[in-house]
């Protein structure tokens, strides 16, 4: 029975022939959907029956044969009933794939409280599936994290660094977009649907390979007003909230997406990505709770506003504690991020209530994450992401599904690259080789024996799981690989001494002529001295940083040209040539000025302070060994000994102290030595020894006082000319200074009041005055990024006004200006959790360092980069540098494996005078 007309007519013709016999009818339902239909039928069958046959007693038989059908012919013999009391029989068969449904948000936190309000996602997420606490992303922004998860690849392999660059372009397309694992699971047979945010640079003009079901934003999040591409056609949504609030719509579509893949392919499982816009901006929550969660601090963690901070990177340097109107728009804005995401959690309660109706619920994995963090307030930033600390990169990960034990917490560290891998993995697909991560199903196995976990949550697997993750962020600029590159190649310049020894990495910055010179100095046959039929030999001279490659010449065969660095032992052809130039001036110079005795006169003694200060006056100051050093950053780091050692620490400040005092008391001599000087110089100049008069003048090139000598006649004319421009200047200035203060003044007055009038030019310190950003014209639109009233150099600034949010709750506490990120903000960090570190070391592209130990300080206050020893500090540098060029599961996995042996004592036997390591940063 296909259709309800057939079903009306079945329980019809049951009613007339089986209910007065006695005999129910037995009709069994295939599925819910199928038992919801009968029900319909058979109340037709019910209304036809009572109108056509009359009676109060045949009316109550006719009641009597309903309760019986229902009893006995659907719910006696229904596999509903069976999927409601023994789930056993809801088990899936061996050759069914099991359904995939992904549910990301866009900026949900997990160190701000945000899953705390969401109690059915809990409930469905949390109570019957696994927890990853120590999940993160490989970059915290938009763009460069959806990326990652759909490619399951590392910024720096997939080459979407910003929300802006390469984001959905054409090169995204061509070579990373076609290998997402929709592709895969899409050929692999699975019904595959995307629903909600994609990217942000998405234009909806096409639909991605690899999604059967459609309905991606175009640009970036909103809830209202916005346009989605639904399978190929533009819709444009307005501002009704039952009709375009895009979370609902999410949900809508998807679900109907769900039941109509089960319904029409029943045997070809689901693959859904659901992506919300919530808690992204602009927050607007759907009406039913926008009166929720006034008040909350749970943003309110020990780092909030806790500015500025010094010891960090130049964004938390330059950034102050917030004003009290700040802290209430953080307090806000936490507030209408909590309202939008219960609609997500709505969202969540429909999907699982939906797959449990339809019997799907036992066989299908549902992913719950986020593509990162936020902050507001923390460090003193207003609100944000983008920084590498935990409340940017942490992001919340549940999963559920068939061999998952309910209430699980896995603490090994999972990143949002791994997604795409058990992705694939889960649909029993092979894991392509240019993938990054790895599939996260090995520790949900592992995670069922209990020997294989430990105290902590660690789980133990057959092979090593790492337990460090690369977080990057940005790109290097075309102005910094220059400057990379002039650093490179003046370092290769430098060890071009030791030719034959030099590292693969240099060569790469050697000209073609350098190399064909490595070429050849590094044979055999052309080392010195020469030798019997050699034609080249190989000359490193200490005055020149490029080896020389000379032709051998006859009776060279005993001759050793290797240059020591004592200099050349034969003539010097350039300090001949040089005398003879000085002995051809001075002959000129005693032609013209008619003396012979000129070289005493003219000669410049060589100017020295030891030469000219008594040595009893000053006395020599000692030389001190280098313990104390300045680093790339500007910050000052000594040896350990110094740290540890009170005396040690006590000998060598007073050490220094006495050097102080020694070089005031040097700088002050000099002083005086330059005052006397001063006061003491000669009346009779260079030329005073020579003839003055008109003739010799002439001679030299100096104008004299005969009337021969031409002098600018114009030169007073000039003088006057250039004094007038001056005072044309001056009045100039003084007539704009008066208009200045008559447009202040102007149809301001009043007879009984004094008032000014206040421009543009009032303040000239941010946040500005701008009287066009106050009078808009009608249509015109705001410019809140990069507002005028809000630049600052360096900075990424935005204004904050009372039209930002448009729905409940408003902002009316006025307008002000707020930074939230700056333009050297790149970075690459090290992220290590195990079972006994727990540590964040980065370096930023104007090379700070930073280093974090998060079992002593779990909210990274203090930078201990100054506690770490210059080998672990090396060690973390080469492992960062690794990281970050791998390519493919293998080499990342293998660069993810931390060092074996404790904290700070790998390397302790060493002393690192050599801060080389850090320039190439």
């Amino acid at each position: 029975m296909k259709n309800l007309r057939e079903r009306k007519a079945y329980w019809t013709y049951n009613l007339q022939n089986k209910c007065f016999t006695g005999k129910a009818p037995i009709k069994k339902a295939a599925s819910i959907n199928e038992m919801k239909r009968d029900i319909l039928a058979l109340a037709f069958a019910v209304g036809y029956m009572i109108i056509k046959m009359k009676g109060f007693k045949c009316f109550l038989l006719y009641e009597m044969c309903i309760l019986t059908l229902i009893c006995s012919g659907i719910a006696q013999r229904s596999p509903y009933k069976e999927d409601i009391y023994n789930r056993r029989s809801n088990k899936k068969k061996k050759n069914d794939k099991p359904n995939i449904i992904v549910i990301i948000t866009d900026d949900q936190d997990e160190l701000l409280g945000s899953m705390h309000v969401m109690p059915k996602t809990l409930k469905w997420m949390r109570d019957q599936g696994v927890h990853f606490n120590n999940s993160f992303v490989s970059t915290p922004m938009c763009c460069p994290s959806r990326s990652s998860f759909l490619t399951g690849m590392y910024t720096h392999n997939h080459h979407v660094y910003t929300n802006n660059h390469n984001c959905s372009s054409p090169y995204w397309q061509a070579n990373h977009e076609s290998r997402s694992f929709a592709t895969y699971l899409s050929n692999a047979g699975y019904r595959t649907g995307y629903f909600g945010k994609y990217l942000n640079e998405y234009n909806g003009t096409y639909i991605p390979a690899g999604w059967r079901e459609w309905l991606g934003l175009v640009k970036n999040s909103r809830f209202y007003n916005y346009t989605v591409n639904f399978n190929g056609q533009k819709m444009k949504h307005d501002d009704n909230y039952y009709q375009d609030y895009l979370t609902d719509l999410i949900a809508n579509d998807s679900v109907t997406f769900l039941k109509r893949s089960k319904q029409y392919f029943p045997k070809r499982p689901v693959l859904m990505v659901l992506s919300t816009p919530a808690p992204h901006g602009p927050e607007d929550a759907a009406p039913q709770y926008q009166h929720l969660f006034y008040n909350n601090t749970f943003h309110r963690t020990p780092s909030w506003n806790v500015a500025p901070n010094y010891d960090k990177q130049y964004l938390l340097k330059v950034t102050g504690k917030m004003e009290p109107i700040e802290q209430r728009f953080t307090d806000v804005l936490q507030q209408k991020r909590l309202q939008t995401l219960q609609s997500v959690d709505d969202l969540v309660d429909k999907v699982c209530t939906e797959l449990w109706m339809l019997g799907e619920l036992d066989n299908t994995y549902i992913i719950y994450t986020s593509d990162h963090g936020y902050h507001l307030g923390q460090f003193g930033v207003i609100k944000g992401k983008a920084l590498p600390y935990d409340f940017d990169t942490r992001v919340p990960l549940y999963m559920r599904g068939p061999g998952i034990l309910p209430r699980s917490k896995i603490s090994n560290m999972v990143l949002n690259i791994d997604i795409a891998a058990t992705i694939l993995d889960i649909a029993g697909l092979e894991i392509p080789d240019h993938f990054d991560g790895k599939s996260i199903l090995r520790l949900i196995k592992a995670y069922r024996d209990p020997q294989n976990v430990d105290s902590k949550g660690f789980v133990k697997t057959r092979k090593p799981w790492g337990d460090t993750v690369l977080l990057e962020r940005g790109k290097i600029t075309g102005k910094r690989y220059k400057d990379m590159m002039r650093e490179q190649k003046r370092t290769f310049m430098e060890n071009l001494v030791s030719m034959p020894n030099m590292p693969d990495n240099l060569l790469r910055y050697a000209t073609p002529k350098q190399r064909r010179i490595y070429k050849e100095c590094a044979k055999p046959e052309n080392q010195p001295p020469c030798k019997e039929d050699q034609k080249y030999q190989c000359v490193h001279d200490p005055r020149r940083k490029l080896p020389r490659l000379m032709k051998c010449r006859p009776g060279d065969e005993t001759k050793d040209l290797m240059l020591n660095d004592n200099g050349p032992p034969c003539h010097c052809k350039k300090r001949r040539k040089r005398r003879r130039i000085a002995r051809l001036q001075r002959k000129y110079l005693q032609t013209q000025m008619k003396t012979s005795n000129l070289r005493s006169s003219i000669k410049r003694k060589k100017r020295s302070y030891i030469n000219s200060v008594d040595e009893n006056s000053v006395p020599p100051v000692q030389p001190v060994d280098r313990r104390c050093r300045v680093l790339q950053n500007n910050t000052v780091s000594c040896d350990q000994i110094l740290y540890k050692d009170a005396e040690a620490w006590k000998n060598h400040k007073d050490q220094l102290d006495d050097m102080i005092q020694e070089y005031r008391k040097m700088l002050e001599d000099l002083r005086k030595y330059r005052r006397h000087l001063k006061k003491e110089k000669p009346r009779e100049t260079f030329l005073s020894q020579f003839d003055k008069s008109d003739d010799f003048l002439d001679s030299v090139g100096m104008p004299g006082t005969s009337p021969a000598c031409k002098c600018d006649t114009n030169l007073t004319n000039f003088n006057t000319r250039k004094e007038a421009i001056k005072e044309a200047r001056k009045e100039r200035r003084k007539r704009k200074r008066k208009n200045k203060n008559k447009k202040r003044k102007r149809d301001c007055n009043q007879n009984d009041l004094k008032c000014t009038l206040h421009d543009n030019d009032r303040w000239k310190t941010p946040p500005l005055w701008n009287s066009s950003y106050w009078n808009l014209q009608s249509g015109e639109k705001l410019r809140r990024r990069d507002h005028p009233a809000c630049k600052r150099e360096n900075m990424d600034c935005s204004i904050m006004d009372n039209s930002h949010w448009k729905t409940q709750p408003y902002w009316t506490n006025g307008p002000f200006c707020f930074c939230s990120n700056s333009n050297n903000n790149t970075y690459w960090c090290l992220r290590t959790i195990n079972s006994t570190h727990d540590l964040l070391y980065c370096e930023f592209i104007n090379n700070f360092i930073s280093y974090y130990d998060l079992t002593k300080d779990p909210f990274q206050l203090k930078n201990a980069i100054h506690d770490v020893n210059y080998g672990v500090l090396q060690q973390l540098h080469e492992q960062l540098n690794e990281i970050r060029k791998c390519h493919g599961y293998k080499e990342c996995s293998k660069a993810s494996q931390s060092t074996k042996e404790p904290k700070n004592t790998r390397l302790l036997r060493y002393e690192y005078d050599d801060y080389s390591f850090l320039d190439n940063s």
